[in-house]
């Protein structure tokens, strides 16, 4: 199964693209799908349709399309700084890749392990893609809205003003970023830790941070609390750049936009077609991460589905799987730059020669994985496993073996596939995914 870059769209870039070309996406990208994406095609629901579509047939095809196979939902971004306030996660670890929700810790034998069921969200995706609808969905989409329209930018400008202020006009969105980065490195550290804190949403937990900071010998918060210091930023920047014509029509969906910057550390590569973001996204990013605009990312799509609509017909039975395990050995496409940039072996790899399977070794590794997937919850374990620390790992998702014009895998392995997963029915095939370290 190939692997790929990871990958955070947006949804300007995401509805942009039509069903083969997103799952060349979901071929060649791991996605992180982050909450807001979630949110905003909720919010559709609540639209009134210019075209003869309906709201529902627009959540409906939107679902159809998000990434079923290398698409994992991340967790909310407050539940993510909880953790870290908490010392129950470390940032630098998850950089770079999805962070998973709702593992159990599980204990299989003297080997512990993560075990990630279907998500809810992944769930509502399959319904949503049949035009099923919740009225508890329609009602968090009423909610998300009004809570959208009721956002004050005037008076979250004043606040940050008042508390960490004055502070001169910024000339450029760049030079904005630099101010910021300023008051962070520069204010007086406790009480930046209690503003932003507040400022976050997350004021209860203020005494119990600010106590175990002054136990560590009050170290340097980007190297303590990496992960609180990146939202901070992000929002003292935005407060910078309201006063100013550096952003014009600033409107409530902006703090939409901007959110997805708190997701920005669990990609590799973001994508949008929106202007705000391609003005503010590379300002965030490091030099290991990369912005695609949502244009150019369309039309490396459309060019891969040419590219692989054009193999013979047998070959295209093989499955997606199998000849398009990699991207194209031709560096006019952007995602094999990517692949290039984030999996630097995978040249190499292409060209191992492939090992005759043996059926008995599949039998006996077939065994040994469900025994996993069955594994009891760890006993005597208070500590949140992550995946780095863990002996293995299974991720559980629903994927369609045909999607499109694409057949994703060979009629011998679905057989296979059908046999060996949890379930299968209409609603795709259920099936697990297992990472196991030495």
């Amino acid at each position: 199964m190939p692997m790929g870059p990871s990958l955070i769209f947006d949804k300007s870039s995401f509805e942009s693209l039509n069903l083969d070309e997103a799952v060349m996406m979901d071929n060649f990208y791991m996605s992180t799908i982050t909450p807001l994406f979630f949110d905003e095609c909720l919010a559709d629901l609540e639209k009134a349709m210019r075209s003869k579509s309906t709201p529902e047939q627009l959540v409906g095809s939107l679902a159809n399309r998000t990434p079923d196979v290398q698409g994992n939902p991340n967790a909310h971004h407050l539940n993510i700084l909880q953790a870290e306030l908490s010392r129950q996660l470390d940032f630098t670890r998850i950089m770079g890749r999805v962070a998973l929700a709702g593992g159990r810790n599980v204990q299989l034998g003297d080997k512990k392990g993560v075990i990630y069921k279907q998500s809810q969200e992944a769930d509502a995706f399959i319904r949503w893609s049949r035009r099923e609808f919740l009225d508890v969905e329609r009602e968090i989409a009423k909610r998300w809205r009004r809570s959208l329209m009721a956002i004050d930018f005037e008076a979250m400008v004043t606040r940050v003003s008042e508390e960490i202020g004055p502070w001169r006009l910024p000339k450029s969105l760049a030079d904005a970023k630099m101010i910021a980065d300023t008051v962070i490195d520069y204010l007086d550290p406790e009480f930046l830790l209690r503003f932003g804190l507040d400022l976050l949403g997350v004021s209860e937990a203020t005494e119990w941070v600010v106590n175990h900071w002054k136990e560590q010998r009050s170290p340097n918060l980007r190297a303590h609390v990496p992960y609180f210091v990146f939202l901070l930023t992000i929002n003292i920047f935005f407060c910078l750049i309201l006063p100013t014509q550096l952003l014009r029509n600033v409107k409530p969906s902006h703090q939409v936009d901007l959110a997805y910057l708190y997701y920005l550390p669990f990609c590799s590569v973001f994508t949008s077609k929106d202007r705000f973001h391609s003005q503010i996204v590379p300002l965030f990013l490091s030099p290991m991460q990369d912005f695609v605009n949502g244009i150019e990312f369309k039309e490396d799509m459309s060019r891969l589905v040419a590219y692989y609509s054009a193999l013979p017909e047998d070959v295209l039975k093989t499955g997606l799987m199998n000849f398009a395990a990699h991207p194209p050995d031709d560096k006019t496409f952007s995602s094999t730059r990517m692949w290039d940039k984030y999996l630097p072996t995978w040249r190499q790899l292409k060209d191992r020669p492939k090992i005759p399977r043996d059926p008995e070794k599949d039998r006996l590794l077939m065994a040994e994985l469900k025994r996993m997937s069955e594994s009891p919850d760890l006993q005597h374990d208070d500590k949140k496993r992550e995946m780095d620390s863990s002996d293995y790992v299974t991720l559980e998702r629903r994927l369609f073996p045909q999607k499109g014009r694409w057949l994703r895998f060979s009629e011998d392995q679905i057989n296979r596939m059908r046999e060996n997963a949890t379930s299968s029915s209409k609603q795709g095939i259920r099936y697990l995914h297992f990472y196991q370290f030495s």
